[in-house]
């Protein structure tokens, strides 16, 4: 197991979330009704405020060469 002491509800999501690509990653309101918080959550509080996020680059072609360009861009 690569997490010792991690439930399975973590790797789960851990597995769901840290996809690199983003057509096949969790959704934000997968994540917030996975299982991992059922213990945590208080939906009484809970809101969503804002509107989504458009990051350029997940709509790209991101081939090795245009990865590298985009971090020397940042960088």
């Amino acid at each position: 197991m690569k997490y010792p002491g991690a439930s399975e509800e973590a790797v789960d999501f851990l597995a769901k979330t840290l996809v690199f690509n983003p057509f096949f990653r969790m959704t934000l309101h997968d994540a917030i009704n996975h299982p991992l918080f059922d213990k945590v959550k208080g939906t009484k509080s809970e809101k969503f405020v804002g509107s989504p996020i458009d990051l350029e680059f997940e709509n790209m072609n991101l081939n090795n060469h245009t990865l590298r360009q985009l971090f020397m861009k940042e960088i």
